[in-house]
């Protein structure tokens, strides 16, 4: 019988030798998800804070309107500056941890709960509108539902309330993940006890 033969699956080692464990595979992700976070993080904050004009509303006559007020966005900088900062915070975390944990789903938890202080900061005052928007929309918005109209005027709110369904997702996706881990790890633990 060869060598090869005598290595056991679960520890990729030879019997009487040292067990190292291999990492589990399904504890562990992707290397990618949290550096394109960190790198979709720095370019929301560049984009927003100091290019904030980009994001504009394409008037008749062929005139851009920006949506949000850049002096407003400009004014809020430590809220939108803290936002990117615990977003690259907790994917540099993920990076760390490399694998989901309970440690990992509640540092994920507490940051998505700060940044969603910070975005509400920044996106439930009124004042972020542009007002030149909300003039283009009374003007060729009117005839339409008032209540169309009303979401049209708060674009900020559509962007809170998209912001709190993808972090409410993330975090139950973290959380179900980190105790799937927990779970396996004690299980595997008691398989363990009981062979012993």
């Amino acid at each position: 019988m060869s060598e090869s033969n005598n290595i056991d699956p679960k520890t990729n080692n030879e019997p009487g030798k040292e067990e190292v464990e291999t990492p589990k595979k399904d504890q562990k992700f992707s290397f990618i998800e949290p550096i394109v976070g960190i790198i979709f993080a720095v370019v929301c904050t560049v984009i927003f804070l100091w290019f904030s004009q980009i994001i504009t509303v394409v008037f008749v006559g062929g005139r851009l309107i920006p949506t949000f007020d850049a002096d407003v966005i400009s004014s809020l900088w430590l809220p939108v500056i803290l936002w990117g900062l615990l977003h690259i915070t907790v994917d540099v975390f993920y990076l760390v941890e490399r694998r989901y944990t309970k440690r990992l789903a509640l540092i994920a938890v507490i940051g998505k709960v700060l940044t969603l202080i910070c975005a509400c900061i920044i996106f439930i005052p009124y004042r972020i509108v542009f007002w030149e928007y909300i003039d283009f929309i009374n003007t060729y918005y009117a005839n339409i539902a008032e209540w169309f109209g009303n979401i049209l005027i708060r674009p900020n709110l559509i962007i809170l309330f998209v912001l709190i369904i993808i972090a409410v997702l993330e975090s139950a996706v973290i959380i179900m993940r980190g105790n799937k881990a927990k779970e396996k790890d004690d299980t595997e633990d008691k398989a363990q006890e009981a062979n012993s």
